[in-house]
Protein backbone atom coordinates (compact mmCIF):
# COMPACT_ATOMS: atom_id res chain seq x y z
CA UNK A 1 0.00 0.00 0.00
CA UNK A 2 1.47 3.55 -1.35
CA UNK A 3 1.74 6.06 0.94
CA UNK A 4 -1.51 8.73 0.64
CA UNK A 5 -0.40 12.06 -0.47
CA UNK A 6 -1.63 15.15 0.87
CA UNK A 7 -0.94 19.05 0.43
CA UNK A 8 -1.71 21.89 2.27
CA UNK A 9 -1.61 25.16 1.54
CA UNK A 10 -3.13 28.29 3.27
CA UNK A 11 -3.81 31.63 1.38
CA UNK A 12 -4.98 34.42 3.44
CA UNK A 13 -8.06 36.04 2.74
CA UNK A 14 -8.71 39.13 4.48
CA UNK A 15 -8.81 38.33 8.13
CA UNK A 16 -9.59 34.98 7.23
CA UNK A 17 -7.54 31.74 6.10
CA UNK A 18 -8.27 29.61 3.43
CA UNK A 19 -7.37 26.22 3.72
CA UNK A 20 -6.51 24.21 0.44
CA UNK A 21 -6.46 20.32 0.60
CA UNK A 22 -5.39 18.11 -2.20
CA UNK A 23 -5.60 14.34 -2.21
CA UNK A 24 -6.52 12.23 0.50
CA UNK A 25 -6.39 12.41 4.58
CA UNK A 26 -5.53 9.43 6.41
CA UNK A 27 -3.76 8.18 9.49
CA UNK A 28 -0.05 8.70 7.53
CA UNK A 29 -0.86 12.45 7.09
CA UNK A 30 -3.70 13.70 9.56
CA UNK A 31 -1.08 14.86 12.21
CA UNK A 32 0.51 17.25 10.05
CA UNK A 33 -2.96 18.55 9.32
CA UNK A 34 -3.96 18.96 12.46
CA UNK A 35 -0.57 20.40 13.22
CA UNK A 36 -1.19 23.24 10.42
CA UNK A 37 -4.59 23.90 11.12
CA UNK A 38 -4.16 24.28 14.90
CA UNK A 39 -1.22 26.85 13.62
CA UNK A 40 -3.69 28.68 11.69
CA UNK A 41 -6.41 28.78 14.02
CA UNK A 42 -5.24 31.76 16.81
CA UNK A 43 -4.44 33.52 13.75
CA UNK A 44 -6.80 34.05 11.21
CA UNK A 45 -10.74 35.35 12.05
CA UNK A 46 -11.83 32.23 10.66
CA UNK A 47 -10.59 29.34 8.66
CA UNK A 48 -12.15 27.39 5.36
CA UNK A 49 -10.86 24.24 4.64
CA UNK A 50 -11.77 23.65 0.92
CA UNK A 51 -12.48 19.92 0.96
CA UNK A 52 -12.66 20.11 -3.04
CA UNK A 53 -9.46 18.00 -3.94
CA UNK A 54 -10.28 15.54 -1.32
CA UNK A 55 -10.56 12.18 -2.64
CA UNK A 56 -10.32 10.08 0.26
CA UNK A 57 -10.60 10.61 4.18
CA UNK A 58 -10.65 8.10 6.91
CA UNK A 59 -11.68 7.74 10.58
CA UNK A 60 -8.19 9.68 11.78
CA UNK A 61 -9.01 12.76 9.74
CA UNK A 62 -12.41 13.19 10.46
CA UNK A 63 -10.98 13.15 14.31
CA UNK A 64 -8.63 15.40 13.09
CA UNK A 65 -11.61 17.76 11.94
CA UNK A 66 -13.28 16.91 14.91
CA UNK A 67 -10.23 18.12 17.18
CA UNK A 68 -10.13 21.51 15.26
CA UNK A 69 -13.81 22.57 15.57
CA UNK A 70 -13.87 22.12 18.86
CA UNK A 71 -10.53 23.95 19.74
CA UNK A 72 -12.02 26.38 17.39
CA UNK A 73 -15.00 26.75 19.72
CA UNK A 74 -12.86 27.02 22.73
CA UNK A 75 -11.06 30.01 21.06
CA UNK A 76 -14.41 31.23 19.43
CA UNK A 77 -13.31 31.32 15.87
CA UNK A 78 -15.37 30.31 12.84
CA UNK A 79 -14.46 27.14 10.96
CA UNK A 80 -16.22 25.67 7.99
CA UNK A 81 -15.35 22.86 5.62
CA UNK A 82 -16.19 23.75 2.25
CA UNK A 83 -16.29 22.04 -1.80
CA UNK A 84 -17.16 18.46 -0.27
CA UNK A 85 -16.91 16.04 -2.91
CA UNK A 86 -19.09 12.22 -2.52
CA UNK A 87 -16.12 11.13 -0.67
CA UNK A 88 -16.06 13.14 2.42
CA UNK A 89 -19.76 14.25 2.30
CA UNK A 90 -20.33 10.11 2.63
CA UNK A 91 -18.23 9.63 5.47
CA UNK A 92 -19.59 12.52 7.37
CA UNK A 93 -23.16 11.48 6.42
CA UNK A 94 -22.24 7.94 7.38
CA UNK A 95 -20.65 9.01 10.34
CA UNK A 96 -23.67 11.52 11.41
CA UNK A 97 -21.16 14.61 11.63
CA UNK A 98 -22.71 16.57 8.76
CA UNK A 99 -24.64 18.40 11.77
CA UNK A 100 -21.65 18.53 13.75
CA UNK A 101 -19.41 21.02 11.04
CA UNK A 102 -20.43 24.00 9.41
CA UNK A 103 -20.42 22.83 6.14
CA UNK A 104 -21.35 25.21 2.59
CA UNK A 105 -20.90 25.12 -1.29
CA UNK A 106 -18.07 27.09 -1.59
CA UNK A 107 -15.47 29.79 -0.53
CA UNK A 108 -17.56 32.86 -1.24
CA UNK A 109 -20.14 31.14 1.69
CA UNK A 110 -17.62 29.96 3.65
CA UNK A 111 -16.10 33.71 4.12
CA UNK A 112 -19.19 35.31 4.40
CA UNK A 113 -20.73 36.41 7.48
CA UNK A 114 -22.89 33.91 10.09
CA UNK A 115 -26.54 35.37 10.04
CA UNK A 116 -26.91 36.60 13.53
Amino acid sequence: MGTRILTISVRPVGTAAVVDLNGAIDLGNSPALRTALFHELPQASRLAVNMKGIRYIDSSGIATLIEVLKKARDIQKEFTLFGLGPAVYDVLKLTKLLGVFHIVDNEEDALRDPAP
